[in-house]
């Protein structure tokens, strides 16, 4: 008796484990797909003016962080939620209910991550720096900034390697030498954020800023 409701027990944590894995999956993946061929893609239209327009207008050259959050106008995220809501309608007509619920959940938490690491990556200082594998997100992120045509991920960069379209931080500074994807900010008089590049030596000798893409 209690091997077989162990046995039970078992396959539905696989499957809790699984559809939870499966649903950030698919987010992550329509994020990255997205954010390609619709942002960055002069037929995404609309997607494409407010993301480039606004968000690369906002982020570009040696402004790609700031000490506060920009405002939300071409914002493409609400955009975002009409194929995620589609993708919950129907699995809500063929799902387990309590599989539903776990992937209902996946899927929120996922977008929330997405959204807030986004933002995180442009907020100078954020709590988010001391942990490395935040750093390394965002020194990914920042070279699409300079490299439009690159890490189109915000969260899992695996995709874009299996996409073509991964650029690494060592394959951005072997094309600049000693280059540093590191940033610290400063505040113009008049609101505008000032990027000013946190040199460190070569280990040759030197320094130089990241060329722009």
């Amino acid at each position: 008796m209690n091997s077989m409701w162990w046995r039970f027990m078992s396959i539905d944590i696989f499957l809790y484990v699984f559809t939870a894995t499966s649903a950030h999956l698919v987010m992550s993946l329509g994020q990255t797909l997205f954010h390609r061929h619709l942002g960055h893609r002069r037929f995404g239209g609309i997607f494409f003016r407010n993301h480039v327009h606004f968000h690369h207008a906002h982020y570009s050259g040696d402004h790609i962080a700031s000490i506060h959050h920009g405002n939300n106008e071409g914002n493409n995220t609400p955009f975002f939620l009409i194929p995620t809501v589609l993708v919950v309608g129907l699995s809500y007509l063929f799902m387990r209910f309590d599989l539903f619920v776990v992937q209902l959940a996946a899927m929120s938490l996922s977008f929330y991550a997405h959204v807030y690491l986004d933002k995180q990556y442009h907020l100078a200082g954020s709590r988010l720096d001391r942990f490395s594998w935040f750093k390394r997100k965002q020194q990914l992120h920042f070279i699409h900034h300079r490299h439009a045509n690159c890490n189109f991920a915000v969260i899992d960069y695996f995709w874009d390697r299996l996409l073509g379209t991964y650029r690494g931080v060592e394959a951005t500074r072997q094309a600049a030498p000693g280059a540093s994807t590191t940033r610290e900010i400063g505040v113009g008089r008049q609101g505008h954020d000032l990027l000013q590049s946190r040199r460190r030596p070569r280990e040759a000798g030197g320094t130089g800023p990241i060329p722009r893409g």
